[in-house]
């Protein structure tokens, strides 16, 4: 967060009369970017490296100083009126999303938490808060793609990506609405070991919509039950992306839409 400007719930910070200040002269700016990691093991007197398990990592947290500007660039006073506006806009119960305009392609997804108070001298001054994130990483801008199929009398190959640097897989959000009678499709990741997801016996023109990583099915038909209806006789695989390009099958006519968002660093 080198930039002094910022968006916040979709309101850039000029807007608003708030910059980024910095009040360490130590030549350094503090810029968020990996969460710490709590490692995962136990040791055994048989053994001379532990047994690991795994690895979680803690939520992201950074902390920003803000002065309120003029349209010039010069301290005004926080009134009354400055830190109702400023309060409104800052201060939630949920998560919003933060963008330094430095590095327009990360967003933080966050919430203040520390307790802040303004530091003033005759009435102008700064005010320093701590964010906290909801996840360990940043998030990229969310892609959507379509892809119209609805002429695929055979398989048709679409590419999806995982621009994810800090997972392994990536879980999109996709959308398939059958069209021209069908009542089937099937995708196939040619790229993770031909894993397959496939429905079947659907309505025709129904729209299934699958979080693969909430592991969430819904239909636009209320009577229908998808879940009934997926990967039958087979173990249910959600949509996992490997790094990089994904190659993935396609059987039945149909509309693809997908939607990614990647966590990054």
């Amino acid at each position: 967060m080198e930039s002094q400007y910022f968006i916040f719930d979709g309101i850039q910070s000029q807007e608003m009369g708030l910059q980024i200040m910095r009040i360490d002269h130590s030549g350094f700016i503090e810029v968020p970017y990996i969460s710490g990691a709590n490692i995962h093991e136990s040791t055994s007197r048989k053994r001379i490296k532990p047994y690991f398990y795994g690895v979680t990592r803690e939520i992201l947290e950074f902390t920003v100083q803000f002065v309120l500007v003029d349209r010039y660039g010069n301290p005004k006073e926080w009134t009354p009126q400055e830190r109702y506006r400023i309060g409104k806009w800052l201060f939630h119960n949920e998560y919003k999303e933060f963008i330094s305009s430095d590095d327009l392609g990360k967003r933080y997804y966050c919430i203040a938490i520390s307790d802040t108070d303004l530091n003033l001298i005759n009435s102008q001054g700064y005010i320093e808060v701590k964010f906290r994130c909801n996840s360990p990483y940043a998030f990229s801008p969310v892609y959507v793609n379509k892809y119209d199929l609805s002429s695929n009398n055979t398989t048709q190959t679409i590419i999806l990506e995982n621009m994810s640097n800090v997972v392994k897989f990536y879980n999109p959000l996709i959308q398939v609405e059958l069209v021209n009678g069908a009542t089937s499709f099937q995708l196939k990741n040619l790229s993770n070991g031909g894993k397959i997801m496939k429905f079947e016996s659907l309505l025709p023109n129904e729209i299934i919509s699958i979080d693969c990583q909430n592991r969430i099915i819904k239909s636009n038909i209320p009577e229908s039950n998808p879940f009934a209806k997926f990967n039958i006789g087979m173990k249910r695989y959600w949509m996992d992306l490997v790094y990089g390009q994904n190659l993935i099958q396609v059987e039945g006519t149909c509309i693809i839409k997908t939607k990614m968002e990647y966590p990054i660093v």
